[in-house]
């Protein structure tokens, strides 16, 4: 990892680009337009309509992405501050009104709530695993040109940069874009479709120096902001790391790190060290899905957590006692 520098030049909030690999060479699908297709539907342009002066409102162009099928959206903070509405565009034309339901000015993150529980979640890839050089790809509305691809590669790691207003945001990921303005709140994926980074800003003045604010940044933000207790009163009392492997279809694994001996899950019999393979018959691979998975259990119900223990798949039940009081999450800022 090379060393931290701290970007204070004035920063353009746009985003980013994308590499070739191709693993057939009689095909044309490479897996870079593998990845677009398959995530084509999780990648939403915003158009948000901003209080100007005199009372003017200004029409901006920025892009989020789905990251729960219930219609949860994750854009930078930057695109929607200060924001009078906020349409959602997506990938078949259709449109609706987003509500932004929780900004965070220390991380630039937003969260919006959509209409809906049918829509296409884009999959949260590590970002503990990232490798300079690597290709990735970056999707995103630059002045309004929908859906644009880029390619490119990760130049550097572990940047530090300070933001026009200046907010300082760390560990972001450096990578080399061909992008403009409209492309703020997309997605930096892999050659696999994951992602790895939401596209925050560029060096203005410069060729190929951007940043984007690391998967694993975003999976703690909404973990934290959408957890099972606030949206459903369920403490569950585990604390959730993740293991990563190179390669593989199963290299994320959610691994209970500590769990409180008050909470439900120890009721249920899950131990520190348990790999979480599946939480009310979703399969789990972060600590964010370990959330969202209890997202709808009702109260009293009995939830079936699947772990791997020592080699060995157990099916445990954790029962649900009556109901907390659930926070509903309502719009404001996280200071």
């Amino acid at each position: 990892m090379m060393g931290k520098e701290s970007t204070s030049a004035i920063l353009l909030l746009l985003f980013l680009p994308l590499s070739l690999v191709w693993s057939d060479p009689n095909s044309r699908r490479s897996p870079i337009v593998e990845a677009v297709a398959n995530t084509r539907d999780a990648v939403v342009t915003l158009k948000v309509e901003k209080q100007g002066s005199f009372g003017k409102n200004a029409e901006t162009i920025g892009t989020a992405v789905i990251v729960d099928e219930r219609g949860y959206a994750l854009t930078n903070r930057h695109v929607v501050m200060y924001a009078a509405k906020v349409v959602a565009v997506f990938a078949d034309g259709t449109t609706q009104v987003a509500k932004v339901v929780l900004e965070d000015v220390h991380r630039d993150l937003a969260i919006l709530k959509l209409d809906g529980k049918s829509f296409k979640a884009l999959p949260l890839g590590p970002s503990c695993d990232l490798m300079v050089g690597e290709t990735i790809i970056a999707v995103g509305n630059p002045y309004g040109y929908v859906n644009t691809v880029s390619r490119g590669i990760i130049s550097a790691l572990g940047r530090e940069i300070i933001m026009p207003g200046g907010e300082k945001l760390y560990d972001l990921i450096q990578i080399d874009a061909a992008i403009n303005p409209g492309s703020s709140g997309g997605p930096l994926l892999n050659v696999h479709g994951e992602l790895i980074g939401i596209n925050v800003a560029m060096r203005e003045g410069a060729q190929g120096i951007a940043f984007a604010i690391t998967s694993d940044a975003v999976k703690d933000f909404l973990t934290r902001a959408l957890s099972a207790k606030k949206l459903g009163g369920i403490d569950h009392g585990l604390t959730c790391t993740e293991r990563v492997a190179l390669e593989g279809p199963d290299r994320q694994a959610v691994v209970v790190s500590f769990l409180d001996k008050s909470g439900l899950a120890a009721t249920a019999g899950v131990q520190a060290g348990d790999r979480i393979v599946a939480v009310s018959g979703r399969s789990v691979a972060n600590r964010f899905d370990v959330e969202r998975a209890l997202w709808d259990s009702k109260p009293g119900a009995p939830i079936r957590i699947l772990v791997e223990r020592a080699g060995r798949q157990m099916d445990l039940t954790l029962q649900l006692p009556a109901p907390q009081k659930a926070t509903a999450v309502e719009h404001k800022s996280a200071q």
